[in-house]
């Protein structure tokens, strides 16, 4: 089992097991990391230089909106993440914006399709998930915008 982790391109999905243990999804692999998932959020906002707390404050400035904010966690890369619940919850998860290809209803729970032919299952109402991923979307044009427009 790894103890540290930094969310990188291929980080589809982080999901908390216990209160300090994780199950990450990559695109080709799928491992245990014995941290919480807000340790692994803070080291992998540190290591592309800002915290949770900066990251949540951007989205908040360019969303207008407060809660339950998708984050960039790379800025180079606008590799934005979004959870349906409290980044501080137990039983949450993080999932990569970036490296959905679709999602559908499947039940009660949501079938995220991720690149390679990846699939994973999250134990989430789709509508509740459709709004969070809809949400990063915008985080992500508005960046897009940011990013195309002249400051000079």
């Amino acid at each position: 089992m790894n103890s540290e982790y930094v969310i990188n391109d291929d980080t589809i999905a982080v999901m908390a097991v216990t209160d300090s243990c994780c199950k990450v999804y990559e695109v080709d692999d799928e491992f245990m990391v014995n941290k919480s998932i807000n340790d692994i959020i803070e080291l992998s906002c540190k290591y592309y230089g800002s915290s949770l707390k900066g990251r949540l404050d951007g989205s908040k400035h360019i969303l207008g909106c407060t809660y339950k904010l998708p984050i960039v966690i790379n800025q180079y890369k606008n590799s934005i993440f979004f959870t349906t619940r409290s980044y501080k919850s137990g039983d949450t998860y993080i999932i990569c914006y970036n490296n959905i290809s679709f999602y559908e209803k499947v039940d009660q729970r949501t079938r995220i399709y991720a690149p390679k032919d990846k699939i994973i299952m999250i134990d989430e109402r789709y509508k509740i998930f459709e709004n969070h991923y809809s949400r990063a979307n915008l985080l992500y044009m508005k960046l897009q915008l940011i990013k195309n427009t002249s400051i000079c």
